[in-house]
């Protein structure tokens, strides 16, 4: 087993934007748009959110400690994953996970998490910023 470490640059999500896993969303429509916070290429959408073990937004550590505060979203076109399906350290129960990126600039996003029938993504919220446009 090997371990993969990603570093990167503070995103540049403005302080004043809103949190994709805070803003309510009327049921109709596409929702808005999701972008990386480093290099605004869309990602998903509003309208992808989900709930997985009890809520849309979770707050987990991994086993060297770093906390990630993400949300569960069904699709993210936007991210591609780099790494080999693990069941390791998964926190979400009969999920594997694998590291995604994103698809424009490579940024650390989250993790894609499959079942036997079923996947999402769970994304790092301060890693996406919110905004009405289609992204790059």
């Amino acid at each position: 087993m090997s371990t993969v470490f990603f570093l990167q640059r503070e995103p540049r999500r403005r302080e004043d934007a809103p949190r994709p896993d805070k803003r309510d969303e009327p049921g109709t429509g596409v929702g808005r748009v999701l972008v990386c916070a480093e290099c605004l290429h869309a990602v998903t959408s509003t309208s992808a959110r989900i709930q997985m073990s009890g809520g849309h937004s979770h707050t987990f550590a991994n086993p060297h400690g770093f906390l990630f505060h993400v949300a569960c979203f069904a699709v993210a076109p936007g991210c591609d994953v780099v790494t080999e399906a693990s069941t390791d350290f998964s926190w979400f129960t009969g999920y594997a996970w694998q590291v995604a990126v994103c698809r424009g600039c490579g940024t650390h996003l989250g993790w894609r998490f499959r079942s036997a029938d079923s996947q999402f993504h769970a994304l790092i919220v301060d890693r996406l910023a919110e905004t009405d446009g289609s992204g790059s």
